[in-house]
Protein backbone atom coordinates (compact mmCIF):
# COMPACT_ATOMS: atom_id res chain seq x y z
CA UNK A 1 0.00 0.00 0.00
CA UNK A 2 0.78 3.37 0.06
CA UNK A 3 0.65 6.44 2.18
CA UNK A 4 -2.58 7.41 1.34
CA UNK A 5 -4.48 5.74 4.98
CA UNK A 6 -1.69 7.80 6.97
CA UNK A 7 -1.95 11.40 6.13
CA UNK A 8 -4.23 13.92 7.37
CA UNK A 9 -5.12 16.13 4.34
CA UNK A 10 -6.57 18.95 6.73
CA UNK A 11 -2.82 18.90 8.44
CA UNK A 12 -1.18 19.22 5.35
CA UNK A 13 -3.59 22.06 4.31
CA UNK A 14 -2.43 24.02 7.05
CA UNK A 15 1.29 24.26 6.46
CA UNK A 16 1.55 23.97 3.06
CA UNK A 17 1.67 27.60 2.29
CA UNK A 18 4.18 28.14 4.86
CA UNK A 19 6.22 25.02 4.28
CA UNK A 20 6.49 26.20 0.28
CA UNK A 21 7.32 29.29 1.45
CA UNK A 22 10.36 27.68 3.61
CA UNK A 23 11.31 25.31 0.59
CA UNK A 24 10.93 28.42 -2.11
CA UNK A 25 13.56 30.26 1.14
CA UNK A 26 16.13 27.42 0.96
CA UNK A 27 16.32 26.88 -2.99
CA UNK A 28 17.11 30.41 -3.25
CA UNK A 29 19.82 30.03 -0.38
CA UNK A 30 21.31 26.85 -2.52
CA UNK A 31 21.30 29.09 -5.89
CA UNK A 32 23.38 32.02 -3.99
CA UNK A 33 25.61 28.97 -3.02
CA UNK A 34 25.83 27.51 -6.26
CA UNK A 35 26.81 31.49 -7.64
CA UNK A 36 29.47 31.56 -5.38
CA UNK A 37 30.81 28.05 -3.46
CA UNK A 38 32.44 30.20 -0.95
CA UNK A 39 29.40 31.66 0.13
CA UNK A 40 29.08 29.68 2.90
CA UNK A 41 26.58 31.24 4.99
CA UNK A 42 24.16 30.74 2.39
CA UNK A 43 25.31 26.72 2.23
CA UNK A 44 24.44 26.69 6.12
CA UNK A 45 21.05 28.46 6.06
CA UNK A 46 19.87 25.93 3.27
CA UNK A 47 21.00 23.08 5.58
CA UNK A 48 19.13 25.06 8.84
CA UNK A 49 15.62 25.47 6.39
CA UNK A 50 15.53 21.89 5.12
CA UNK A 51 16.03 20.29 8.22
CA UNK A 52 13.15 22.63 9.82
CA UNK A 53 11.17 21.35 6.53
CA UNK A 54 11.88 17.42 7.00
CA UNK A 55 10.82 17.73 10.42
CA UNK A 56 7.48 19.08 9.33
CA UNK A 57 7.21 16.69 6.73
CA UNK A 58 7.95 14.00 9.03
CA UNK A 59 5.35 15.35 10.89
CA UNK A 60 2.10 15.55 8.62
CA UNK A 61 3.69 11.82 7.71
CA UNK A 62 4.52 12.60 4.20
CA UNK A 63 6.96 9.44 4.32
CA UNK A 64 8.07 10.02 0.96
CA UNK A 65 9.03 14.03 1.14
CA UNK A 66 10.67 13.36 4.29
CA UNK A 67 13.09 11.09 2.93
CA UNK A 68 13.51 12.70 0.18
CA UNK A 69 14.50 16.10 2.32
CA UNK A 70 17.00 13.55 4.60
CA UNK A 71 18.46 12.43 1.69
CA UNK A 72 18.86 16.31 0.26
CA UNK A 73 20.06 17.40 4.04
CA UNK A 74 22.29 14.59 4.00
CA UNK A 75 24.01 15.86 0.69
CA UNK A 76 24.37 19.21 2.12
CA UNK A 77 25.57 18.38 5.36
CA UNK A 78 28.20 16.56 2.94
CA UNK A 79 29.10 19.91 1.43
CA UNK A 80 29.39 21.74 4.65
CA UNK A 81 31.93 19.14 6.08
CA UNK A 82 34.13 18.71 3.23
CA UNK A 83 33.25 15.74 2.27
CA UNK A 84 31.34 15.83 -0.99
CA UNK A 85 32.81 18.68 -3.88
CA UNK A 86 30.28 20.90 -4.83
CA UNK A 87 30.37 18.85 -8.45
CA UNK A 88 27.49 20.05 -11.36
CA UNK A 89 25.79 16.76 -11.09
CA UNK A 90 25.28 16.95 -7.28
CA UNK A 91 23.86 20.63 -7.26
CA UNK A 92 21.67 20.16 -10.37
CA UNK A 93 20.05 17.01 -8.58
CA UNK A 94 19.87 19.39 -5.55
CA UNK A 95 18.18 22.07 -7.47
CA UNK A 96 15.94 19.51 -9.09
CA UNK A 97 14.77 18.01 -5.72
CA UNK A 98 13.90 21.62 -4.22
CA UNK A 99 11.66 22.36 -7.45
CA UNK A 100 9.73 18.58 -7.47
CA UNK A 101 9.24 19.23 -3.57
CA UNK A 102 7.25 22.16 -3.88
CA UNK A 103 5.00 19.92 -7.22
CA UNK A 104 4.77 16.56 -4.74
CA UNK A 105 3.14 19.30 -2.33
CA UNK A 106 0.91 21.00 -4.41
CA UNK A 107 0.24 16.95 -5.69
CA UNK A 108 -0.89 16.12 -2.40
CA UNK A 109 -3.20 19.10 -1.82
CA UNK A 110 -4.59 19.26 -4.95
CA UNK A 111 -5.61 15.02 -5.33
CA UNK A 112 -6.07 14.46 -1.55
CA UNK A 113 -3.51 11.89 -1.11
CA UNK A 114 0.16 11.07 -1.51
CA UNK A 115 2.10 9.34 -3.77
CA UNK A 116 4.62 8.15 -2.49
CA UNK A 117 6.18 6.21 -5.46
CA UNK A 118 6.37 9.38 -7.54
CA UNK A 119 9.60 10.55 -5.86
CA UNK A 120 12.13 7.40 -5.78
CA UNK A 121 13.58 8.86 -9.34
CA UNK A 122 14.46 12.17 -7.43
CA UNK A 123 15.78 10.57 -4.20
CA UNK A 124 18.15 7.87 -5.97
CA UNK A 125 19.14 11.20 -8.34
CA UNK A 126 20.81 12.42 -4.88
CA UNK A 127 22.06 8.85 -4.02
CA UNK A 128 23.61 8.24 -7.15
CA UNK A 129 25.12 11.73 -7.24
CA UNK A 130 26.47 10.61 -3.81
CA UNK A 131 27.56 7.39 -4.63
CA UNK A 132 25.38 5.38 -3.02
CA UNK A 133 22.86 2.57 -3.82
CA UNK A 134 19.79 3.34 -4.60
CA UNK A 135 16.31 2.63 -3.40
CA UNK A 136 14.20 0.21 -5.09
CA UNK A 137 11.02 0.74 -6.57
CA UNK A 138 9.24 -1.42 -3.70
CA UNK A 139 10.52 1.35 -1.02
CA UNK A 140 7.35 2.01 -0.36
CA UNK A 141 5.21 -1.04 -1.05
CA UNK A 142 4.19 -3.06 2.09
CA UNK A 143 3.75 -6.96 2.09
CA UNK A 144 4.22 -10.07 4.15
CA UNK A 145 7.50 -11.41 2.57
CA UNK A 146 7.03 -14.78 4.06
CA UNK A 147 4.16 -16.21 2.12
CA UNK A 148 3.89 -19.02 -0.02
CA UNK A 149 2.76 -18.94 -3.82
CA UNK A 150 -0.56 -20.92 -3.85
CA UNK A 151 -0.98 -24.04 -6.33
CA UNK A 152 2.76 -24.76 -7.02
CA UNK A 153 3.67 -28.33 -7.78
CA UNK A 154 7.06 -29.56 -8.54
CA UNK A 155 7.90 -31.12 -11.69
CA UNK A 156 10.36 -34.23 -11.53
CA UNK A 157 13.90 -33.16 -13.02
CA UNK A 158 16.20 -35.74 -12.80
CA UNK A 159 19.82 -34.47 -11.02
CA UNK A 160 21.85 -35.16 -13.61
CA UNK A 161 19.55 -33.26 -16.08
CA UNK A 162 18.70 -30.24 -13.79
CA UNK A 163 21.71 -28.23 -14.99
CA UNK A 164 20.93 -28.91 -18.70
CA UNK A 165 17.51 -27.80 -17.98
CA UNK A 166 18.61 -24.10 -16.19
CA UNK A 167 21.23 -23.65 -18.48
CA UNK A 168 18.32 -23.69 -21.35
CA UNK A 169 15.50 -21.46 -19.73
CA UNK A 170 18.90 -18.78 -18.65
CA UNK A 171 19.58 -18.93 -22.57
CA UNK A 172 15.84 -18.09 -23.14
CA UNK A 173 15.80 -15.58 -20.25
CA UNK A 174 19.03 -14.04 -21.67
CA UNK A 175 17.37 -13.86 -24.88
CA UNK A 176 14.75 -11.39 -23.68
CA UNK A 177 16.67 -9.66 -21.00
CA UNK A 178 19.13 -8.64 -24.50
CA UNK A 179 16.29 -7.62 -26.31
CA UNK A 180 14.97 -5.45 -23.76
CA UNK A 181 18.87 -4.31 -23.81
CA UNK A 182 18.99 -3.24 -27.30
CA UNK A 183 15.60 -1.38 -27.10
CA UNK A 184 13.55 -3.47 -28.79
CA UNK A 185 9.45 -3.84 -27.44
CA UNK A 186 9.14 -4.75 -24.12
CA UNK A 187 6.13 -7.27 -24.68
CA UNK A 188 7.57 -9.95 -26.54
CA UNK A 189 11.04 -9.78 -24.65
CA UNK A 190 8.97 -9.71 -21.18
CA UNK A 191 6.98 -12.79 -22.31
CA UNK A 192 10.15 -14.68 -22.77
CA UNK A 193 11.39 -14.08 -19.47
CA UNK A 194 8.51 -14.98 -17.81
CA UNK A 195 8.65 -18.00 -19.66
CA UNK A 196 11.87 -19.29 -18.44
CA UNK A 197 11.62 -18.09 -15.26
CA UNK A 198 8.20 -19.62 -14.82
CA UNK A 199 9.61 -23.11 -15.74
CA UNK A 200 12.61 -22.55 -13.45
CA UNK A 201 9.81 -22.33 -11.08
CA UNK A 202 8.21 -25.60 -12.16
CA UNK A 203 11.09 -27.48 -11.16
CA UNK A 204 12.09 -25.61 -7.57
CA UNK A 205 8.42 -25.53 -6.30
CA UNK A 206 8.24 -26.48 -2.71
CA UNK A 207 11.79 -25.34 -2.36
CA UNK A 208 13.18 -22.61 -0.42
CA UNK A 209 14.62 -20.85 -3.67
CA UNK A 210 10.95 -21.52 -5.81
CA UNK A 211 8.97 -18.58 -4.27
CA UNK A 212 11.59 -16.29 -5.87
CA UNK A 213 11.20 -17.91 -9.49
CA UNK A 214 7.23 -18.39 -9.44
CA UNK A 215 6.84 -14.69 -8.15
CA UNK A 216 9.23 -13.29 -10.84
CA UNK A 217 8.11 -15.48 -13.54
CA UNK A 218 4.38 -14.35 -12.92
CA UNK A 219 5.54 -10.16 -12.66
CA UNK A 220 7.12 -10.67 -15.89
CA UNK A 221 4.13 -12.23 -16.88
CA UNK A 222 2.23 -9.44 -16.22
CA UNK A 223 4.64 -6.97 -17.20
CA UNK A 224 4.42 -8.31 -20.78
CA UNK A 225 0.74 -8.48 -20.70
CA UNK A 226 0.34 -4.67 -19.72
CA UNK A 227 3.67 -3.49 -21.89
CA UNK A 228 5.33 -2.09 -19.15
CA UNK A 229 8.50 -0.59 -19.25
CA UNK A 230 12.17 -1.36 -18.17
CA UNK A 231 14.41 1.03 -16.26
CA UNK A 232 17.62 1.19 -14.85
CA UNK A 233 16.50 0.00 -12.09
CA UNK A 234 14.47 -2.88 -13.29
CA UNK A 235 17.73 -3.51 -15.11
CA UNK A 236 19.67 -4.42 -12.31
CA UNK A 237 17.02 -6.52 -11.00
CA UNK A 238 17.00 -8.53 -14.36
CA UNK A 239 20.46 -8.91 -13.89
CA UNK A 240 20.16 -10.37 -10.20
CA UNK A 241 18.09 -12.51 -11.42
CA UNK A 242 20.10 -13.42 -14.28
CA UNK A 243 22.84 -14.17 -11.60
CA UNK A 244 21.07 -16.64 -9.66
CA UNK A 245 20.35 -18.45 -12.72
CA UNK A 246 24.04 -18.67 -13.47
CA UNK A 247 24.52 -19.68 -9.78
CA UNK A 248 21.49 -22.49 -10.09
CA UNK A 249 22.87 -23.92 -13.14
CA UNK A 250 26.48 -23.97 -11.40
CA UNK A 251 24.95 -25.42 -8.66
CA UNK A 252 21.93 -27.57 -9.39
CA UNK A 253 19.94 -29.24 -6.52
CA UNK A 254 22.23 -27.62 -4.05
CA UNK A 255 21.47 -23.82 -4.90
CA UNK A 256 17.31 -24.81 -4.72
CA UNK A 257 17.84 -24.90 -1.02
CA UNK A 258 18.98 -21.29 -0.80
CA UNK A 259 16.92 -18.99 0.09
CA UNK A 260 15.01 -16.52 -2.26
CA UNK A 261 16.25 -13.11 -1.45
CA UNK A 262 13.68 -10.63 0.18
CA UNK A 263 14.14 -7.83 -1.77
CA UNK A 264 14.24 -9.49 -4.94
CA UNK A 265 10.59 -10.92 -3.77
CA UNK A 266 9.41 -7.74 -2.84
CA UNK A 267 10.81 -6.21 -5.87
CA UNK A 268 8.92 -8.75 -7.89
CA UNK A 269 5.59 -8.46 -5.90
CA UNK A 270 5.83 -4.55 -6.66
CA UNK A 271 5.76 -5.50 -10.53
CA UNK A 272 3.27 -7.72 -10.49
CA UNK A 273 0.70 -5.31 -8.53
CA UNK A 274 1.76 -2.83 -10.81
CA UNK A 275 0.97 -4.47 -13.35
CA UNK A 276 -3.36 -4.69 -12.10
CA UNK A 277 -5.18 -7.70 -11.01
CA UNK A 278 -5.00 -10.78 -12.90
CA UNK A 279 -5.74 -14.33 -12.77
CA UNK A 280 -2.78 -15.18 -11.98
CA UNK A 281 -1.52 -11.92 -10.20
CA UNK A 282 -4.15 -11.65 -7.87
CA UNK A 283 -3.93 -15.33 -5.76
CA UNK A 284 -0.11 -14.30 -4.86
CA UNK A 285 -0.77 -10.82 -3.99
CA UNK A 286 -3.11 -12.02 -1.51
CA UNK A 287 -0.79 -14.88 -0.31
CA UNK A 288 1.94 -12.57 0.48
CA UNK A 289 -1.02 -9.73 2.01
CA UNK A 290 -0.53 -7.31 -0.92
CA UNK A 291 -3.56 -5.16 -1.23
CA UNK A 292 -4.35 -3.71 -4.84
CA UNK A 293 -2.25 -0.49 -5.55
CA UNK A 294 -4.24 1.56 -6.90
CA UNK A 295 -2.95 2.96 -10.23
CA UNK A 296 -0.87 1.44 -13.02
CA UNK A 297 2.04 2.10 -14.37
CA UNK A 298 0.77 4.30 -17.05
CA UNK A 299 -0.86 6.57 -14.30
CA UNK A 300 2.12 6.79 -12.11
CA UNK A 301 4.02 7.89 -15.13
CA UNK A 302 1.66 10.33 -15.72
CA UNK A 303 1.67 11.91 -12.23
CA UNK A 304 5.75 11.72 -12.39
CA UNK A 305 5.86 13.53 -15.64
CA UNK A 306 3.41 16.32 -13.88
CA UNK A 307 5.93 16.70 -11.19
CA UNK A 308 9.46 16.67 -13.33
CA UNK A 309 7.90 18.81 -16.50
CA UNK A 310 7.45 17.41 -20.35
CA UNK A 311 8.18 13.72 -20.29
CA UNK A 312 6.70 10.32 -22.49
CA UNK A 313 3.55 11.34 -21.41
CA UNK A 314 3.92 15.19 -22.15
CA UNK A 315 5.36 13.91 -26.22
CA UNK A 316 2.33 11.67 -26.15
CA UNK A 317 -0.24 14.24 -25.26
CA UNK A 318 0.95 16.52 -27.62
CA UNK A 319 0.96 13.82 -30.55
CA UNK A 320 -2.61 13.21 -29.44
CA UNK A 321 -3.61 17.01 -29.67
CA UNK A 322 -1.50 17.41 -33.41
CA UNK A 323 -3.30 14.66 -34.96
CA UNK A 324 -6.40 16.03 -33.23
CA UNK A 325 -5.42 18.90 -35.64
CA UNK A 326 -4.91 17.11 -38.15
CA UNK A 327 -8.12 15.50 -38.60
CA UNK A 328 -9.84 18.98 -39.42
CA UNK A 329 -6.73 19.92 -41.85
CA UNK A 330 -8.43 16.76 -43.36
CA UNK A 331 -11.34 17.11 -43.36
CA UNK A 332 -10.87 20.80 -44.81
CA UNK A 333 -8.11 19.26 -47.85
CA UNK A 334 -11.02 16.84 -49.13
CA UNK A 335 -13.75 20.15 -48.83
CA UNK A 336 -10.87 21.74 -50.65
CA UNK A 337 -10.98 18.55 -53.69
CA UNK A 338 -14.67 20.17 -54.48
CA UNK A 339 -14.74 23.31 -54.17
CA UNK A 340 -10.99 23.75 -56.04
CA UNK A 341 -7.94 25.24 -54.84
CA UNK A 342 -9.29 28.91 -55.04
CA UNK A 343 -12.08 27.87 -52.45
CA UNK A 344 -9.54 27.74 -49.93
CA UNK A 345 -7.45 31.54 -51.13
CA UNK A 346 -7.40 33.12 -48.21
CA UNK A 347 -8.42 30.25 -45.57
CA UNK A 348 -7.02 31.34 -42.17
CA UNK A 349 -8.81 28.47 -40.97
CA UNK A 350 -6.48 25.34 -42.65
CA UNK A 351 -3.15 27.65 -43.24
CA UNK A 352 -3.52 29.16 -39.23
CA UNK A 353 -3.85 25.57 -37.91
CA UNK A 354 -0.87 24.19 -40.50
CA UNK A 355 1.10 26.81 -39.04
CA UNK A 356 0.56 25.89 -35.63
CA UNK A 357 1.18 22.32 -36.63
CA UNK A 358 4.89 23.21 -38.61
CA UNK A 359 5.50 25.18 -35.06
CA UNK A 360 4.84 22.84 -32.85
CA UNK A 361 7.08 19.88 -34.70
CA UNK A 362 9.63 22.44 -34.87
CA UNK A 363 9.70 22.69 -31.08
CA UNK A 364 9.66 18.66 -31.04
CA UNK A 365 12.83 18.85 -33.69
CA UNK A 366 11.19 17.34 -36.39
CA UNK A 367 12.61 20.66 -38.05
CA UNK A 368 12.84 19.16 -41.79
CA UNK A 369 9.17 18.39 -41.51
CA UNK A 370 8.10 21.46 -40.02
CA UNK A 371 10.09 23.13 -42.85
CA UNK A 372 8.45 21.77 -45.67
CA UNK A 373 5.11 22.21 -44.37
CA UNK A 374 6.09 26.02 -44.00
CA UNK A 375 7.00 25.69 -47.71
CA UNK A 376 4.04 23.94 -48.67
CA UNK A 377 1.40 26.58 -47.04
CA UNK A 378 3.97 29.75 -48.78
CA UNK A 379 3.12 27.98 -52.25
CA UNK A 380 -0.08 27.51 -51.63
CA UNK A 381 -0.94 31.01 -50.12
CA UNK A 382 1.33 32.50 -53.11
CA UNK A 383 -0.58 29.98 -55.84
CA UNK A 384 -4.40 29.95 -54.60
CA UNK A 385 -5.47 33.35 -55.60
CA UNK A 386 -4.10 32.73 -59.43
CA UNK A 387 -6.38 29.39 -59.70
CA UNK A 388 -5.96 26.79 -62.55
CA UNK A 389 -3.19 24.26 -62.57
CA UNK A 390 -0.84 26.04 -60.55
CA UNK A 391 -3.04 26.37 -57.46
CA UNK A 392 -3.86 22.57 -58.25
CA UNK A 393 -0.69 22.01 -58.52
CA UNK A 394 0.19 24.06 -55.05
CA UNK A 395 -2.76 21.63 -53.22
CA UNK A 396 -1.53 18.89 -54.44
CA UNK A 397 1.60 19.59 -52.78
CA UNK A 398 -0.16 20.68 -49.53
CA UNK A 399 -1.90 17.36 -49.30
CA UNK A 400 1.25 15.36 -50.00
CA UNK A 401 3.34 17.27 -47.33
CA UNK A 402 0.29 16.97 -44.51
CA UNK A 403 0.58 13.06 -45.31
CA UNK A 404 3.82 13.22 -44.80
CA UNK A 405 3.26 14.87 -41.44
CA UNK A 406 0.35 12.39 -40.44
CA UNK A 407 2.92 9.54 -40.56
CA UNK A 408 5.31 11.72 -38.64
CA UNK A 409 3.01 12.22 -35.82
CA UNK A 410 2.32 8.73 -35.99
CA UNK A 411 5.50 7.78 -34.97
CA UNK A 412 5.17 9.65 -31.97
CA UNK A 413 1.97 7.97 -30.78
CA UNK A 414 3.24 5.02 -31.36
CA UNK A 415 6.12 5.40 -28.69
CA UNK A 416 7.29 8.58 -26.94
CA UNK A 417 11.32 8.19 -26.98
CA UNK A 418 11.51 8.84 -30.90
CA UNK A 419 14.52 9.26 -32.87
CA UNK A 420 14.35 11.13 -35.85
CA UNK A 421 16.93 11.47 -38.54
CA UNK A 422 17.05 13.99 -40.56
CA UNK A 423 13.87 13.66 -42.16
CA UNK A 424 12.02 13.93 -39.59
CA UNK A 425 11.03 10.03 -39.08
CA UNK A 426 11.38 7.87 -36.76
CA UNK A 427 13.94 4.93 -37.44
CA UNK A 428 11.56 2.28 -36.45
CA UNK A 429 8.70 3.72 -38.52
CA UNK A 430 11.12 3.56 -41.56
CA UNK A 431 11.97 0.08 -40.93
CA UNK A 432 8.26 -1.19 -40.63
CA UNK A 433 7.59 0.99 -43.68
CA UNK A 434 9.95 -1.13 -45.37
CA UNK A 435 7.80 -4.32 -45.21
CA UNK A 436 4.99 -4.63 -47.85
CA UNK A 437 1.78 -4.79 -46.61
CA UNK A 438 1.63 -8.51 -47.62
CA UNK A 439 3.86 -9.83 -46.15
CA UNK A 440 2.42 -8.23 -43.06
CA UNK A 441 -0.08 -9.49 -43.55
CA UNK A 442 1.15 -13.18 -43.97
CA UNK A 443 3.19 -12.50 -40.33
CA UNK A 444 0.04 -11.32 -38.31
CA UNK A 445 -1.68 -14.63 -39.76
CA UNK A 446 0.78 -17.05 -38.57
CA UNK A 447 1.01 -15.09 -34.97
CA UNK A 448 -2.40 -15.56 -34.68
CA UNK A 449 -2.30 -19.41 -35.78
CA UNK A 450 0.44 -19.71 -32.73
CA UNK A 451 -1.84 -18.00 -30.13
CA UNK A 452 -4.90 -20.39 -31.40
CA UNK A 453 -2.71 -23.65 -31.06
CA UNK A 454 -1.25 -21.93 -27.80
CA UNK A 455 -5.24 -21.71 -26.39
CA UNK A 456 -5.88 -25.56 -27.77
CA UNK A 457 -2.81 -26.67 -25.86
CA UNK A 458 -4.56 -25.02 -22.71
CA UNK A 459 -7.93 -26.86 -23.79
CA UNK A 460 -6.14 -30.25 -24.22
CA UNK A 461 -4.44 -30.06 -20.90
CA UNK A 462 -7.54 -28.68 -19.34
CA UNK A 463 -9.44 -31.69 -20.56
CA UNK A 464 -7.30 -34.64 -19.28
CA UNK A 465 -5.78 -34.91 -22.82
CA UNK A 466 -8.39 -34.83 -25.17
CA UNK A 467 -7.37 -35.15 -28.59
CA UNK A 468 -10.10 -33.48 -30.26
CA UNK A 469 -8.70 -29.84 -28.61
CA UNK A 470 -5.76 -30.44 -30.99
CA UNK A 471 -7.17 -32.63 -34.06
CA UNK A 472 -6.65 -29.04 -36.06
CA UNK A 473 -3.30 -27.95 -34.62
CA UNK A 474 -1.57 -29.97 -37.06
CA UNK A 475 -3.26 -28.18 -40.07
CA UNK A 476 -2.93 -24.84 -38.30
CA UNK A 477 0.78 -25.65 -38.01
CA UNK A 478 1.10 -26.83 -41.79
CA UNK A 479 -0.69 -23.16 -42.46
CA UNK A 480 1.91 -21.44 -40.79
CA UNK A 481 4.31 -23.30 -42.65
CA UNK A 482 3.24 -22.30 -46.04
CA UNK A 483 3.48 -18.51 -45.04
CA UNK A 484 7.12 -18.54 -43.84
CA UNK A 485 7.91 -20.14 -47.07
CA UNK A 486 6.29 -17.90 -49.08
CA UNK A 487 8.23 -15.32 -47.03
CA UNK A 488 11.41 -17.12 -47.89
CA UNK A 489 11.71 -17.89 -43.81
CA UNK A 490 12.86 -21.54 -44.34
CA UNK A 491 14.94 -22.49 -41.26
CA UNK A 492 11.24 -21.41 -39.43
CA UNK A 493 9.47 -23.38 -41.78
CA UNK A 494 11.77 -26.06 -40.85
CA UNK A 495 11.07 -25.51 -37.65
CA UNK A 496 7.45 -25.71 -37.90
CA UNK A 497 7.84 -29.01 -40.29
CA UNK A 498 9.06 -30.85 -37.01
CA UNK A 499 6.48 -29.47 -34.94
CA UNK A 500 3.67 -30.85 -37.45
CA UNK A 501 5.48 -34.41 -36.85
CA UNK A 502 5.47 -33.92 -33.36
CA UNK A 503 1.53 -33.28 -32.85
CA UNK A 504 0.99 -36.21 -35.55
CA UNK A 505 2.73 -38.86 -33.50
CA UNK A 506 1.09 -37.47 -30.09
CA UNK A 507 -2.46 -37.68 -32.16
CA UNK A 508 -1.28 -41.30 -33.21
CA UNK A 509 -0.77 -42.38 -29.83
CA UNK A 510 -4.10 -42.72 -27.95
CA UNK A 511 -2.94 -43.87 -24.65
CA UNK A 512 -1.96 -40.86 -22.89
CA UNK A 513 1.66 -41.47 -21.73
CA UNK A 514 3.07 -40.44 -18.34
CA UNK A 515 5.22 -38.05 -19.64
CA UNK A 516 2.78 -36.01 -22.01
CA UNK A 517 2.00 -33.35 -19.67
CA UNK A 518 6.36 -32.74 -19.95
CA UNK A 519 6.54 -32.70 -23.28
CA UNK A 520 3.89 -30.74 -24.05
CA UNK A 521 5.82 -27.99 -22.19
CA UNK A 522 8.57 -28.37 -23.76
CA UNK A 523 6.49 -28.35 -27.02
CA UNK A 524 4.72 -25.06 -25.94
CA UNK A 525 8.22 -23.81 -25.28
CA UNK A 526 8.70 -23.94 -29.03
CA UNK A 527 5.90 -22.53 -30.15
CA UNK A 528 6.57 -19.45 -27.83
CA UNK A 529 9.91 -18.86 -29.34
CA UNK A 530 8.65 -19.14 -32.92
CA UNK A 531 6.08 -16.80 -31.61
CA UNK A 532 8.64 -14.55 -30.47
CA UNK A 533 11.21 -14.79 -33.73
CA UNK A 534 7.98 -14.05 -35.62
CA UNK A 535 7.42 -10.81 -33.68
CA UNK A 536 10.77 -9.86 -34.47
CA UNK A 537 10.81 -10.42 -38.05
CA UNK A 538 7.97 -8.12 -37.77
CA UNK A 539 9.72 -5.89 -37.02
CA UNK A 540 12.87 -5.88 -38.87
CA UNK A 541 13.10 -8.74 -41.46
CA UNK A 542 16.89 -9.00 -40.80
CA UNK A 543 15.73 -10.58 -36.92
CA UNK A 544 18.33 -12.18 -34.36
CA UNK A 545 17.72 -15.73 -35.19
CA UNK A 546 18.74 -16.68 -31.47
CA UNK A 547 14.81 -17.39 -29.80
CA UNK A 548 14.67 -19.48 -33.17
CA UNK A 549 17.39 -21.18 -32.21
CA UNK A 550 15.76 -21.96 -28.50
CA UNK A 551 12.63 -23.03 -30.56
CA UNK A 552 15.23 -25.75 -32.32
CA UNK A 553 16.48 -26.60 -28.53
CA UNK A 554 13.35 -27.74 -27.12
CA UNK A 555 12.52 -29.66 -30.49
CA UNK A 556 16.10 -31.60 -29.86
CA UNK A 557 14.66 -31.98 -26.01
CA UNK A 558 11.34 -33.78 -27.59
CA UNK A 559 13.90 -35.95 -30.22
CA UNK A 560 12.38 -33.87 -33.55
CA UNK A 561 15.47 -32.18 -34.20
CA UNK A 562 15.57 -30.00 -37.02
CA UNK A 563 18.03 -30.44 -40.13
CA UNK A 564 20.22 -27.77 -40.52
CA UNK A 565 20.84 -26.28 -43.83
Amino acid sequence: MTELREINITSVNLIKAELTTSVDSAAAHLDQYAADRNNRQSLDLCLALLRQITGVLQMVQLQAAELLGQEMSSALLDLQEGRQEPVNELMEALSTAFYVLTRYLDFVQNRGFARPELLIPYINNLRTARGLAPVPESHFFRCRLNGTVPGAVSSAVMAEDLRNFVRRFRHMYQVGLLALLKGKPARPAFTMMSRALQRVASISAGRPSGTLWAVAGAALGGMAAREMHSNRSRVMVFSMLDRRLRTLQAQGDIALEQPSPPVLVKECLYWLALSGPSEQATPILEAFSARPLGYSEAELERERASLGGPGATAITAVATALDEELTGVRRMLDDAELIGASGLDGDDGLLGTLQRIASTLTLLNFRRVADGLRRAVHEFRSSAGAGGQAAAEALQKLTSQVLMVDSTIRALRQTSSIDVDEHGHADLALERSQLAEAELAVLKEAVAGLALIKRALASYAESDFDHGHIRNVATTLNSVRGGLIVLNLSRAAAVVERLVAFVQSVMEQRDTAPAIEQTLDTFADAIISLEYYLGEVKLNRKADKQSLDLAIESLDALGYPVETT
